[in-house]
């Protein structure tokens, strides 16, 4: 386990707060400030609730501090990533399970390439990465797309080197990454060896066909994901409809209609959204105008 951490602690005062003591602080218990956490809503708060754990001691426990830190990242943005990159460099010896979050962090905020940078650090520092570290990164890549092609197959040969790279939760991130960063060959790559794909794994390498204007692909794929019997998701549908869209194939457009309604897919804004656009891209305007006047919600694309 690691060791004590130290965190510095001017900025977080008590003797601070008790001048200024708000609502919020007043409620806090003192010998368990961390009780008031779940009902934290802000990085104020969050400082508040710190500036109790360092008065009584708790923040010497790496348990706190993680608890902190998974705050700070559950709704990542600059300021709550640079607060908790803070807590995190405070801890001499960081267990993975604590990197993992702040790389699910940075994976979500406007700097994911900050993820990257922090494994580097990691490896350096002789920690392992697991089954969830990679996702994570992975995501990082794929939100910078082409430009960060290289690091992405740098991470592959990680998860190779580490053997992860077939992992359940690897596998799908890695083909999402590839067909993000417009290598979608490199994605079929990946797909082609697993040898048992789930729906997230055809999902990932469908999206990345549709997306790269490659409707047939997209096609066969959904063909060979219902021959296996696997249900497919609202995602599949919405890349299936967008497929169609491309080609212009109406006949196809409809009997994937007829199935959105059977397996009641038609509950989702987007795949309705979706299929008002394929059949006005096929030149069905009239089914189009249909299935807009039938939504109950409707969201600005359609």
């Amino acid at each position: 386990m690691a060791a004590t951490p130290s965190l510095p602690i001017t900025q977080f005062s008590p003797t601070k707060l008790d001048g200024n003591t708000n609502a919020f602080s007043q409620r806090i218990d003192t010998t368990n400030p961390l009780s008031l956490l779940p009902k934290c809503t802000s990085l104020r708060e969050l400082k508040q609730i710190q500036a109790f754990t360092i008065k009584t001691h708790l923040l010497n426990d790496l348990n706190v501090v993680t608890k902190l830190i998974n705050f700070c990242t559950q709704h990542p943005t600059t300021s709550s990533m640079d607060h908790a990159q803070h807590l995190f460099d405070g801890i001499s010896e960081p267990d993975i399970a604590l990197f993992n979050t702040m790389a699910r962090g940075y994976s979500r905020s406007k700097t994911p390439f900050r993820a990257i940078c922090l494994f580097v650090q990691v490896l350096n520092s002789g920690l392992f990465p697991d089954d969830y570290t990679f996702p994570s990164l992975l995501k990082s890549c794929a939100s910078m797309g082409a430009k960060a092609l290289q690091e992405g197959k740098q991470l592959h040969c990680f998860a190779i080197k580490f053997g992860l790279n077939n992992n359940v939760y690897v596998c799908p991130t890695l083909i999402n990454m590839y067909a993000e960063c417009n290598d979608v060959d490199a994605a079929r790559r990946v797909f082609d060896k697993i040898s048992e794909p789930c729906v997230v794994s055809y999902n990932a390498i469908i999206t990345g066909y549709a997306r790269t204007s490659r409707p047939n692909e997209a096609l066969s794929l959904f063909r060979e994901l219902q021959e296996r019997n696997i249900k497919p998701t609202d995602v599949t549908m919405l890349s299936a409809l967008s497929s169609c869209a491309l080609l212009g194939a109406l006949d196809l457009g409809k009997w994937i209609h007829e199935y959105i309604k059977k397996y009641r897919f038609d509950k989702y804004v987007k795949v309705n959204t979706a299929l008002i656009d394929m059949y006005a891209k096929c030149g069905s305007l009239d089914d189009a105008v249909s299935i807009f006047n039938n939504m109950s919600v409707r969201d600005t694309q359609a």
